[in-house]
């Protein structure tokens, strides 16, 4: 199933910065949100429609249980769009060419020169010597997208969110629960975010969904002071597309990271080999040729029922490139696709919806 949330005002996530009322004076939010924001306001909205099962949440009969995300995307227009590939790069501000939103992939290279603490056998390099840089606030359409994935475009034009969501800093002042009155040198500032263009064009968050039973519509509280979003469900997101390998003893590919994954080994899945970089996942015998990852991110979260802060937890970030080799010889690529496309291969957290991979030609 597919979840539509429409903002009805600002939004905020915090990203894991400490904020502490006194002592810092700036909360930043970010647009891209963590699974487990969008994991436990769809468990609300559940629990609110049936009150009389709150008693069950976080037991063994617990009716959410088997919630499971599959997929967070954003819809502008009538498109739906993901976050741009990591091994997708842009020309240089200062470099005066006609290409402004225009991504270019790179180029898989042997790595015969460049020196690092890993043992990475390749690199990823731009096929011409220009000056390039990421675009960490990109957007590439769907169909752009799966087009991408089958190697059929080499650039391609994406989308700035930052044309889309419009950041509205407020400023607030810690008040005292008992007296009523604002508490000196508690004054702050938060980055509050407005799903929608400048010209009114509205930015809705998109979830593909399964194992739970919510109404048609209604409301749904997100982020920080829970601000009201409305929703609707109907069919999910089609993700399905085949990818045809002319050469069936190909054996090397790429995973392309739809939402933030957390591994036990930091940036490194835990089922790899951290010296030789060779794993085994299901039966995929496979060697991290190399990647292209984005700055880490913190994963937090207030633990209701304990009253606390949860433990905050590293993420790989969305749009995160991990290029791959087949090592298994009866292990066709098309194996490797079936296994891999579409699924959570994240450490912690998979039924949440991080880590969720989508499978590309290299």
């Amino acid at each position: 199933m597919r979840i539509i949330i429409e903002p009805l005002d600002t939004l905020f996530f915090r990203d894991g910065k400490p904020f502490i009322m006194g002592e810092d004076t700036w909360a930043n939010s970010q647009f891209l949100i963590s699974p487990s924001i969008i994991y436990g306001a769809l468990r609300t909205v559940y629990f609110a429609e049936n009150i009389h099962e709150l008693e069950k949440a976080n037991k063994n009969d617990d009716p959410t249980r088997d919630l499971t995300i599959n997929g967070i995307y954003f819809e502008i227009g009538n498109d739906i769009y993901l976050p741009l590939p990591l091994d997708c790069v842009k020309l240089k501000e200062d470099v005066k060419e006609e290409s402004h939103n225009q991504a270019f992939t790179l180029s898989l290279t042997k790595n015969d020169n460049f020196l690092s603490s890993c043992p990475l056998e390749f690199i990823l390099e731009p096929k011409k010597e220009n000056q390039v840089e990421n675009e960490p606030n990109g957007l590439i359409r769907i169909s752009m997208f799966k087009k991408y994935l089958s190697h059929k475009v080499n650039s391609f034009s994406y989308k700035n969110i930052n044309d889309y969501i419009i950041s509205e800093p407020k400023i607030g002042i810690f008040i005292d629960k008992k007296t009523g009155t604002s508490k000196n040198q508690y004054l702050y500032r938060a980055n509050m975010l407005r799903f929608s263009s400048k010209n009114g064009i509205s930015v809705k968050i998109v979830v593909d969904f399964v194992n739970l039973n919510l109404p048609k519509n209604g409301l749904i509280k997100l982020g920080g002071e829970a601000k009201p979003c409305k929703y609707l469900i109907n069919d999910g997101i089609n993700m399905e597309f085949s990818l045809n390998f002319n050469n069936q003893s190909e054996k090397r590919f790429k995973l392309y990271f739809l939402t933030p994954a957390i591994f036990e080994k930091g940036w490194l899945p835990s089922w790899i080999d951290a010296n030789s970089l060779i794993g085994n996942y299901c039966g995929l015998k496979l060697k991290l040729l190399t990647a292209a990852i984005g700055n880490p991110i913190e994963i937090g979260g207030f633990d209701i029922k304990k009253k606390k802060p949860k433990p905050m937890l590293r993420a790989v970030p969305s749009g995160s490139i991990y290029y791959f080799e087949i090592l298994n010889d009866e292990i066709s690529i098309n194996d490797a696709f079936k296994q891999l496309n579409n699924k959570s291969i994240s450490d912690i957290y998979p039924e949440q919806g991080f880590g969720i991979v989508f499978f590309g030609k290299i």
